[in-house]
């Protein structure tokens, strides 16, 4: 079973690093649903509309500051889900195994998402993130499958990259086409630890191009960095459904409010 990282005492668990990455989803669905969704009363936006509004009043400056804060946290989340689920693909006993799960979770996890992004049940913006990370998976049982070098094998596994970007655009999956682009890097420059940061860093500022809002993701790639090889114990009920539990709270808030 491959694995990313040699253990290291120092540094953090798979837990923890999960753990963060929930916290900056949570925060960012907090700025997109609660602050800009409910308070200011408006849907998805961008940063210049944003700005805009912040011209309106002081309240609606706050609000709208600290939501535009608050998109560019979550997108930090992006490069460390992609390298747990490298991580993930790396040592799982059961790959198909694997992906019935990431499916089951993508679909319980919809409900919640709009609930928490648009205050209703069934919405027909974008899908959630956890059928980015669906795609990605995959994208990386194709990498598996293909593995090794080749013309062949190169071109499918290029191919199957712009397959993935495309249909994450397509079906508008929050964060998909990024998250295609992090776990790509990620997974071919797993056996370089020493630029991977690096590296990832440099793919994060390119997913610009998809939202620039992701001038902030390659922060993301500091813990990852921190990541000390212990994928840690944790109930697989508690790891799957800490999302969308999180998202039925804020979308309950979100009705309270």
């Amino acid at each position: 079973m491959e694995r990313i990282n040699e253990r290291r005492p120092s540094g953090i668990g798979g837990n923890a690093l999960r753990a963060w990455g929930m916290i900056f989803l949570a925060l960012g669905v907090f700025g997109r649903g609660i602050l800009q969704g409910r308070l200011l009363g408006i849907g998805s936006v961008t940063g210049e509309e944003l700005l805009a509004i912040m011209n309106s009043s002081g309240t609606a400056m706050t609000l709208a500051s600290v939501s535009l804060v608050l998109q560019a946290v979550e997108t930090c989340a992006a490069p460390i889900f992609a390298f747990l689920l490298v991580e993930g693909a790396g040592h799982t006993s059961s790959m198909k195994n694997y992906l019935l799960r990431m499916l089951g979770l993508a679909a319980v996890t919809e409900i919640p998402y709009n609930l928490a992004i648009s205050g209703k049940l069934l919405a027909g913006g974008s899908l959630n993130p956890v059928f980015g990370m669906l795609l990605c998976l995959i994208l990386l049982w194709f990498f598996r499958y293909y593995a090794g070098k080749g013309a062949g094998k190169t071109l499918i596994k290029i191919v199957v990259v712009i397959a993935a970007i495309l249909w994450a655009q397509m079906l508008h999956i929050a964060f998909g086409a990024p998250l295609v682009i992090l776990t790509t890097v990620i997974w071919f420059s797993r056996r370089m630890p020493n630029y991977r940061v690096f590296i990832g860093a440099m793919a994060a500022v390119v997913c610009t191009i998809f939202s620039p809002f992701f001038l902030a993701s390659p922060m993301g790639f500091l813990a990852v960095h921190l990541y000390n090889g212990e994928p840690g114990e944790q109930n697989r009920w508690v790891r799957y459904l800490t999302y969308p539990v999180i998202l039925l709270i804020l979308g309950l808030v979100r009705i309270a409010l």
